[in-house]
């Protein structure tokens, strides 16, 4: 009886190794350029970290099956160090010596146009979170990005802000004299045109300004019903709206580029900041304006990770689930049918909502990244969400009336 039950347990352990053992054939390799090291680190980490999560629980079901080959996907990142020069070769890296197909993870705009020298050439897609819209285009049609970028934000932040504040008629915009601010500028200016909203002043400044007096001066005189930072570093914008406020200014306020709520309370001051609508800020944590999945997610990378996910990360986390649902639903690795299949089959439920790729009207292509936006507001010295938006193209898939789940 003990060598029967050794055997048949030998026989179980056989018949598991080779089920185990032969569940991946191949490997496919899955590339990240970004900064590991230095100021942008934050950026970098939490989209190699969100791939390195997607990426287990994809191998934990087994990988990809693809044409009945199991495939083990294998995540090789590389530090950029936010050097468009180290960039560039960490493309040609995982493109000549990792032999992928798929660059998933790009942040730092200068770096990722250094990346793309490599990965157009070579057919590889490339996924990043870097603005500007020389990125995409008809041109570039492995190019992604699984972000919402400042020219997607605009329409949301102006939305939210027009329907709060009816009366708003005007607009004046600020920011650095560099592509940043020219691009969130104009960025706000289409989107204001859209909701009635005209441009009233336009003002640059070079970054090293720190008396905004002389420009408000010009930007009050126009007596606009809406004061907006656009893509202003913190510091900077921080005196400019507390310069605002000492020289009178009570009108609505609000900051396309500001990620860090609590320092604009503390730079700006309390009563500067009361009231001013966020484009880049989002309470997670809020029930009303977040999917479920979402919340249990920041949860899993705090405790994982010790640290705080932020946005970028998050995008890509749900780009990647895009992606790898695609090379199964097209039963291909072939980079421009999966970009094919990314775009056919949207919207995709991801746990930032219904996503898609869009924006086609503004870039030539479908391949800006888009789901329903979040903007917050300061309210008592503290950041709240504030409301929702969608975008056009969304909203033609999903419709108006899409809401968060209670």
């Amino acid at each position: 009886m003990r060598r029967q039950i050794s055997v048949m347990l030998f026989i179980v352990w056989l018949v598991g190794a080779i089920f185990v053992g032969n569940v991946f054939s191949e490997t496919l390799v899955i590339g990240a350029n970004v900064p590991l090291t230095g100021p942008a680190a934050q950026f970098g980490l939490g989209k190699m970290r969100a791939l390195e999560m997607r990426i287990e629980e994809y191998n934990a079901k087994g990988g990809l099956n693809i044409k009945g080959v199991n495939y083990k996907m294998k995540l090789v990142a590389y530090d950029h160090k936010t050097q468009p020069g180290e960039a560039a070769s960490v493309a040609k890296k995982l493109i000549y010596d990792d032999k992928t197909k798929f660059i998933l993870a790009g942040a730092v705009g200068a770096c990722c146009r250094a990346a793309e020298t490599a990965t157009i050439p070579n057919n590889v897609m490339f996924v990043f979170s870097c603005a500007g819209k020389e990125l995409l285009g008809p041109d570039k049609p492995l190019n992604f990005r699984d972000s919402m970028s400042s020219e997607e934000q605009c329409y949301a932040l102006m939305a939210i802000v027009k329907k709060a504040n009816p009366h708003i008629k005007t607009i004046a915009v600020l920011s650095s004299n560099d592509t940043t601010g020219w691009d969130s500028c104009k960025g706000l200016i289409r989107a204001a045109e859209k909701f009635g909203i005209k441009c009233v002043a336009e003002e640059y400044f070079e970054r090293d300004v720190t008396d905004f007096h002389p420009v408000l001066a010009r930007i009050l005189a126009k007596k606009p019903d809406l004061l907006d930072n656009a893509g202003t570093p913190l510091a900077t914008g921080c005196i400019v709206f507390k310069q605002a406020y000492e020289m009178g200014y009570r009108g609505v306020k609000s900051w396309l580029g500001c990620g860090m709520p609590q320092g604009l309370v503390n730079m700006a001051g309390p009563e500067a900041s009361e009231g001013t609508y966020l484009g880049s800020s989002w309470d997670y944590n809020d029930p009303k304006f977040n999917m479920r999945e979402l919340t249990e997610k920041l949860k899993v990378y705090k405790a994982r990770y010790g640290d705080e996910w932020d946005y970028t990360g998050i995008s890509t986390y749900a780009s990647a689930k895009i992606i790898f649902d695609s090379m199964i639903k097209a039963q291909s690795l072939d980079p421009h049918v999966i970009a094919q299949t990314m775009v056919e089959t949207q919207p995709h439920q991801t746990f930032l909502g219904p996503y898609i790729f869009g924006n086609e009207g503004y870039y030539g292509i479908k391949r800006a990244g888009m789901h329903p936006a979040v903007m917050g507001q300061i309210q008592k010295g503290k950041m709240v969400n504030a409301g929702f938006a969608i975008h056009p193209d969304l909203a033609k898939l999903i419709g108006e009336n899409w809401k968060f789940p209670q």
